[in-house]
C-alpha cells in the first residue's frame, strides 16, 4: 500500500459526501491507496453515510477525542508507507491531490509535506482558518530545512517558517511514526511539534502548492481572550515538552539517528 489517507471527522455529512467521492478516484498511477476515516460520535447522518462507502470506518467516543490520539488511533490500523492526515473540513479540489502530496517523498531526504489550504470566496464572512494566514500558501514549492545546525533556526523569523506543516492536510512517513506517533501530551499544536520532530529525525519538509484542499473557517476580526490564552497555552506545552526532552534525558535523539 502507498499511502494511507487519515481522515478526522465529526458532524460534516456536507464536506465529507464531497470529499470521498473526490478521493475514490485519485490519479495514483495504479499504485494501492487506503482511506480510514476515524468519526467522533456524528448524528448527522455521517456514520450512515461512510459506512456505505468502501472505507474503513472506526468510531471514536467523543469524550476520547483529541488530535493527535485519534490521528495516532487511525494510523495503527493504516498499512500506508505513507500516512496523509486531512481533516473532516478540507475537501481535496481533484484527482491530483493525492499525487501532489506524497510525490516528494521520491527523495529519502524528505519526511513530511503539507498542503495548500485554498477558500471558495462564496461564502461572506469565511476565509483562511485562524491562525493561518493566505502568505503561507504561496505559488511555489518550498522545502524546510534546520540543517546544519537547529538551533540557528530557533528564532522568531526562521523558527516559526520551520514549524509550517498546515495539519489539516499533511504527509509523513510510517517508518518516521513507527518511531514516534503524534505526540499525545500536548492538547493543540501537534501538527508543529511534530514537524519540529521530523526536521530533528534529519528530514525536511515540503510544502506542495498543488496539492490543494478547500479549507475555510469563519472568520474572527479580532480574537478573542481565550484564543490568546489557548495560543499561549500550545506555545508553553510545546516549549516544556522540549524543554524536558533536552534537557532531563542524556542525548534523547540518539536512538533515531544512525
Amino acid at each position: 500500500m502507498k499511502a494511507s489517507i487519515i481522515i478526522l471527522t465529526k458532524n460534516q455529512l456536507p464536506l465529507i459526501s464531497q470529499t470521498i467521492p473526490i478521493l475514490l478516484k485519485q490519479d495514483l498511477d495504479d499504485q494501492e491507496y487506503e482511506i480510514i476515516i476515524l468519526d467522533s460520535g456524528s448524528n448527522d447522518g455521517s456514520v450512515e453515510y461512510i459506512a456505505s462507502q468502501p472505507v474503513k470506518l472506526i468510531q471514536i467516543k467523543p469524550e476520547d477525542f483529541q488530535y493527535a490520539k485519534v490521528f495516532n488511533i487511525g494510523a495503527k490500523h493504516a498499512t500506508g508507507e505513507i500516512l496523509v492526515r486531512l481533516s473532516g473540513d478540507a475537501v481535496p479540489i481533484n484527482d491530483q491531490w493525492l499525487k501532489e502530496m506524497i510525490r516528494p517523498f521520491e527523495d529519502t531526504k524528505v519526511g513530511g509535506t503539507y498542503g495548500k489550504y485554498t477558500i471558495s470566496g462564496e461564502n461572506p464572512g469565511y476565509g483562511y482558518p485562524q491562525y493561518w494566514s493566505k502568505k503561507r500558501f504561496p505559488e511555489k514549492e518550498i522545502r524546510f530545512s534546520i540543517k546544519p545546525n537547529p538551533l540557528s533556526h530557533l528564532n522568531f523569523f526562521n523558527g516559526i517558517k520551520v514549524l509550517w506543516f498546515a495539519g489539516g492536510c499533511c504527509a509523513f512517513r510510517r517508518s518516521i511514526w513507527e518511531k514516534r506517533g503524534m505526540n499525545e501530551k500536548i492538547f493543540s499544536g501537534e501538527d508543529a511539534e511534530y514537524s519540529w520532530f521530523i526536521h530533528l529525525l534529519g528530514f525536511d519538509i515540503v510544502y506542495c502548492p498543488k496539492a490543494i484542499v478547500l479549507h475555510e473557517h469563519k472568520i474572527i476580526p479580532l480574537y478573542p481572550l481565550k484564543d490568546w490564552k489557548l495560543l499561549l497555552r500550545i506555545c508553553k506545552e510545546i516549549s516544556l515538552y522540549w524543554f524536558q526532552r533536552i534537557f532531563f534525558r542524556k542525548d534523547p535523539y540518539s536512538q533515531f539517528f544512525n
